[in-house]
């Protein structure tokens, strides 16, 4: 792609040139993930997800992380946060890459079992992004991660959440559409935004919205709450909609941690900003 460095990266513009499929995403690939001597050394539970992920787009595993390891990385954020180590986003209730900060937090962002899940889903190399710790619910609009953290060729991300405490209905759990992997993925091009002058970011917010409103409503699917246990883990396709539900609960807290892992030798971008997404450590 031509262009100079501080240009724009969409999906219009390199939609096609990338090269391959995730391994689930293939026809073949759930064959292919049983053959892997990784996937017999497996826990049933995750085998079964594994082989399910290809209708369903997510896969649960429950206690994986044991009480041990949450509770110190609940302590550790505290700590943190009451040393102003670690601060708020001034628009919402995350923060941001806290395993740079907490040791604890990057033991479970970068735990062996869950980058060799990954890994199994994919059919390459992982590397981890990002993360986002949420003290209480996100109450987000239902999207795909794809719209934020793109990939060419698509469908190279994967997400993992983790409760860090007990989240019932009132604590704003995690929602999610089993099978909306397969929705069409969203591109700037498919909200019909006015085009935007030279090296400018069209608004695409509200327009987003309303498309994935759409898709949600012409699939007739509803929505599944992830009411979860502290050391549950859900995983997630990269096109896979999901969301914050609504705090019914006054007080009520949702301690959890996001990591969105990309994977190795694919082109990583942000079509919301259209601008590359920056990784200079993720595969080290």
């Amino acid at each position: 792609m031509k262009g100079p460095w501080f240009g724009l990266v969409s999906h219009s513009q390199v939609a096609g040139r990338g090269r391959g499929v995730a391994r689930l995403d293939r026809e073949d690939g759930v064959a292919e993930i049983e053959a892997d001597p990784r996937f017999a050394n497996l826990p049933e539970q995750l085998q079964d997800g594994l082989r399910r992920w290809p209708e369903t787009g997510y896969l649960v595993a429950e206690g994986f992380f044991d009480a041990a390891a949450v509770a110190a990385a609940n302590e550790e954020i505290d700590r943190l946060a009451a040393a102003g180590r670690i601060h708020q986003h001034h628009l919402d209730p995350r923060y941001m890459n806290v395993h740079r900060e907490a040791p604890t937090v990057e033991k479970l962002a970068k735990d062996p079992r869950a980058i060799e899940l990954m890994e199994l889903i994919l059919g390459r190399g992982v590397g981890l992004f990002q993360t986002i710790y949420f003290k209480l619910g996100s109450q987000q609009e239902a999207h795909s991660d794809a719209f934020h953290m793109m990939t060419e060729p698509p469908g190279f991300l994967v997400g993992m959440w983790v409760a860090l405490e007990d989240i019932d209905e009132g604590a704003g759990p995690v929602f999610y559409l089993p099978g909306s992997h397969r929705f069409p993925y969203v591109m700037t091009e498919d909200l019909g935004v006015p085009e935007p002058p030279p090296y400018l970011i069209a608004d695409k917010g509200d327009a987003y919205v309303r498309r994935m409103q759409s898709l949600i409503a012409e699939s007739g699917q509803e929505p599944v709450m992830f009411t979860a246990k502290a050391g549950d883990v859900l995983f997630w396709h990269h096109n896979l909609t999901h969301g914050g539900s609504a705090v019914t609960r006054p007080g009520a807290t949702r301690r959890s941690l996001v990591g969105h892992y990309f994977a190795a030798d694919v082109l990583c971008y942000h079509e919301v900003t259209e601008r590359g997404a920056l990784m200079p450590a993720a595969f080290e």
